[in-house]
């Protein structure tokens, strides 16, 4: 679990993506990573481990809950990064960053504004339609290149994207089965969530289905 409260100044959700057809058209579209970059940030500290990695976990839910705590969306944008474990550094990936602030800390800039609720409703959409893996970081918070000791931010890493739909729209399904790894009924079922990632009584948690 990990509390939100007003020391949370910005939640960040962070997904990887390998599929770019799969990423928001409407996120800014930042230049790709340079090697230089790639230094820097390698070299950052990541904060303190809050929640270890889950598989198959949905957010379906912790969107609205994330807005009813008293966070807003102030900025989304998608990089192309190269792969940590690609040693030639040819393989990418695309990070597409969703960041949060307390409601009583939120400035938008007009551009912002103008394109947020459209931004929202495909941020709804991507937690629909998929379950990734999840882990959360607690960082420092900065402000103007200076660590700022009373607030911090949460950084949400979702990785590992699995569809629960076919790109016909079908339902991908698997068979049950049992500890023998044998099949068991008599027609294969929709996949579903191990996990639900919620927002409640002022805590992040982890919810089994």
């Amino acid at each position: 679990m990990v509390a939100v409260d007003s020391s949370v100044r910005l939640i960040s959700l962070q997904f990887s993506f390998s599929n770019p057809n799969a990423i928001p058209q409407v996120v800014k579209q930042l230049d790709q990573e340079t090697s230089d970059e790639r230094e820097e940030r390698k070299s950052r500290s990541t904060g303190v481990m809050v929640i270890e990695p889950n598989e198959k976990c949905s957010l379906v839910k912790f969107l609205e809950e994330l807005e009813i705590a008293g966070y807003e969306i102030v900025d989304a944008f998608c990089k192309e990064r190269i792969k940590p474990n690609d040693p030639r550094g040819t393989v990418t990936y695309h990070m597409v960053r969703f960041l949060f602030a307390r409601r009583e800390f939120t400035e938008l800039s007009e551009g912002l504004e103008k394109v947020r609720e459209t931004i929202r409703t495909e941020l709804r959409e991507m937690c629909r339609v998929a379950m990734w893996r999840v882990r959360a970081f607690s960082n420092p918070f900065y402000m103007n290149g200076e660590e700022v000791a009373e607030y911090r931010t949460l950084s949400i890493n979702l990785e590992s994207r699995v569809p629960f739909f076919l790109p016909d729209g079908q339902p991908v399904v698997v068979w049950p089965k049992d500890e023998g790894g044998e099949r068991i009924g008599d027609v294969p079922l929709p996949i579903v969530p191990d996990y639900h990632l919620r927002i409640i009584d002022d805590t992040i948690r982890l919810m089994a289905s």
